[in-house]
C-alpha cells in the first residue's frame, strides 16, 4: 500500500489524539512532534497506531501520512515542490490576481524605488492591468510579434486610462511603463514563471492592496 521506491520517509507511532473543534485531528507523535490530521482523512487516528510520514524531516514539509498502513494524502517529491511554487506564487495570473483582490499579499517585483507610496501605484496598476487583459482574453503568445504587440499595447493603454481606479493614481509615464512590464511578463508566462526568474530575485517583494497605514 505504501508508495514504491519513495525512502525518504519515517515511522512512529500515534501517542495522543486529541479531536480538534474545527475538525481534524491534533495528533502527537511518540518522538514529541505534533502534526494536523485533516478531517477528510479516510481513517481517525488512534493512540498507538503506526504511522508513516514522507518527506526530508523535521522543519521541512510534510509530502505523504499513512496512518496503519492507510493513506491520508501523498505527493511525491516533484508534486510537493509544484505545491510549494502554486502556494508560493499562485497557480496562474487568475489565481494570483484573485489573492490580491480578496487582500492577501502576492509576490511581486519592486519597480519604483522611490518609496513605498510610489511603488504601492504601481503595484495596483500591475492587478488593474492584468484585470484588463484577462478581461479582454489577449493572446500573449502573438506578442512575440512587435506589431501585433504594439496593436495590443495601445488596446491596453487606453483600457488604462479609462480605468478609474488606475486614473485617480496620477502615475508618471515611468510608473506606467513599469507596471505594464511586469503585467505582461505575469500574464505571458504566468506568476511561478515569471518571478522565479534568476535575474529578478533580489527584486522580490510582498505587496497587498491593503496598503498599510498609521
Amino acid at each position: 500500500m505504501y508508495p514504491k521506491n519513495d525512502v525518504q520517509f519515517e515511522n512512529v507511532h500515534i501517542a495522543e489524539v486529541k479531536r480538534c473543534e474545527s475538525g481534524g485531528w491534533d495528533i502527537k507523535r511518540s518522538d514529541g512532534w505534533n502534526f494536523f490530521v485533516p478531517a477528510d482523512s479516510i481513517i481517525e487516528p488512534e493512540a498507538g497506531m503506526p504511522a508513516r510520514f514522507y518527506g526530508e524531516g523535521i522543519g521541512r514539509p510534510v509530502r505523504g501520512l499513512f496512518i496503519a498502513g492507510v493513506k491520508v494524502f501523498y505527493r511525491t517529491a516533484e508534486e510537493q515542490e509544484e505545491k510549494h511554487l502554486n502556494d508560493t506564487y499562485g497557480e496562474s495570473v487568475e489565481d494570483w490576481l484573485s489573492r490580491w483582490d480578496s487582500g492577501r499579499t502576492v509576490w511581486s517585483v519592486e519597480m519604483g524605488g522611490l518609496g513605498p507610496g510610489y511603488e504601492q501605484a504601481i503595484q495596483i496598476t500591475i492587478a488593474e492591468l492584468l484585470r484588463n487583459m484577462l478581461a479582454e482574453k489577449y493572446d500573449a503568445t502573438a506578442w512575440t510579434d512587435e506589431e501585433k504587440w504594439k496593436v495590443d499595447r495601445e488596446k491596453i493603454r487606453t483600457a488604462s486610462f479609462a480605468n478609474p481606479v488606475i486614473d485617480k493614481l496620477g502615475l508618471s509615464g515611468a510608473q506606467y511603463g513599469a507596471a505594464t512590464s511586469v503585467a505582461t511578463k505575469l500574464y505571458m508566462d504566468g506568476p511561478i514563471t515569471c518571478l522565479t526568474n534568476p535575474q529578478i530575485k533580489d527584486r522580490l517583494i510582498l505587496v497587498s492592496k491593503s496598503f498599510p497605514g498609521a
